[in-house]
């Protein structure tokens, strides 16, 4: 299969939000990046969720899908939206700028790019709805610098 690698141009941004990438909950929802976005050293997966009732796209067997397989048996997880984009691009510039950090940007074309988080869950704890971002990595990669 062909892996096409997300455009970061200002046109291809607009295409996904037109689209309706990163809105949406449970079945509606559509994820920032798919794994046909995005190339892949590692193994990709599509699963359907049992909650959702739709694919949901991991860029990372060993780690996103077993952390996705125990969101799913948690009671308190009512829905689980992956690839969730981290918008709008201002605040998480504004963020990088405020800690003296390096934003990421595209090496091609240097525009920033479009972060996301691995999940971004809704739990509900007894009456109150709260939504929970989970970043998913090795502890072996941590402290790697990229």
């Amino acid at each position: 299969m062909i892996k096409i690698r997300s455009s970061n141009s200002i046109a291809s941004i607009q295409r996904k939000i037109k689209e309706g990438r990163g809105q949406g909950h449970f079945s509606e929802y559509k994820p920032w990046l798919t794994v046909h976005d995005v190339p892949s050293i590692g193994i990709v997966t599509r699963i359907l969720g049992w909650k959702s009732g739709r694919l949901h796209h991991y860029l990372s067997e060993h780690f996103e899908l077993a952390h996705h397989y125990q969101m799913e048996w948690s009671e308190q997880v009512i829905d689980i939206r992956e690839q969730f984009p981290l918008l709008p691009l201002d605040k998480t510039l504004y963020i990088a700028q405020k800690l003296g950090i390096k934003h990421p940007t595209d090496p091609k074309n240097k525009l920033p790019i479009i972060m996301t988080t691995d999940m971004l869950l809704t739990v509900k704890q007894e009456e109150s709805i709260k939504f929970i971002a989970h970043s998913i990595k090795p502890s072996n990669k941590l402290l790697q610098k990229n």
